[in-house]
């Protein structure tokens, strides 16, 4: 097992922030309430399990993970374009593999399923567009785009997330043809919710 090493110096909130609220001890990420300071020890460390880096990851070179990222805001770019006037929840979704998502949101990843092969990040508060940009490295023009674009919400899980959560997650989508041949391929998928009548 590798321990990660903070990301490109980006200065970003911890993954589990604690505070208190009625007596009971909630995670400011995502909100998640325990009735202990020991539970919410739990989940912190679990959460700093999913950032450590496993033997059959690859470890991308600088290089390449900088250029993946180009490549990132690329789509996210061409999805949501100067001028854009559609509203309410979008979804950008981007080929990766698990390696290449590890090596940009490595820190950042606050959920993982080994069953279901599903991370997540969750970026909550006035800060959460920022914290994306600075990790995509997108300051030339993510300080105009990304205050246009605000944070998710997410009409799936109504349960899990809450207005004022980005969440941007990877999983693999599986696909069999008529044969029974199986082929399988992992996304990242960024999801944003746009209220603006217009992105500058």
């Amino acid at each position: 097992m590798i321990q990660s090493e903070a990301s490109n110096g980006i200065v970003s909130p911890p993954i589990t922030p604690t505070a208190t609220c009625d007596s009971k001890f909630e995670c400011n990420v995502c909100r998640k309430v325990f009735k202990s300071k020991s539970g919410l020890t739990r989940h912190h460390n679990i959460v700093k399990k999913y950032n450590i880096s496993r033997s059959d990851l690859d470890i991308l070179p600088e290089n390449t993970t900088r250029q993946f990222k180009g490549i990132l805001v690329h789509y996210i770019h061409k999805k949501l374009p100067s001028g854009y006037k559609k509203l309410g929840k979008q979804t950008v979704s981007i080929p990766a593999t698990e390696s290449q998502f590890y090596a940009v949101f490595k820190d950042h990843i606050h959920y993982y399923s080994a069953r279901k092969n599903i991370y997540k990040c969750i970026f909550h508060g006035v800060s959460a567009n920022q914290i994306l940009a600075d990790i995509l490295e997108m300051q030339e023009w993510g300080l105009n785009f990304m205050s246009n674009v605000n944070v998710l919400i997410t009409k799936q899980c109504k349960s899990r997330y809450e207005r004022g959560q980005l969440v941007v997650e990877w999983k693999q989508q599986k696909n069999s043809d008529f044969n029974g041949n199986l082929t399988q391929a992992g996304h990242i998928y960024f999801h944003f919710f746009n209220s603006q009548a217009m992105i500058q």
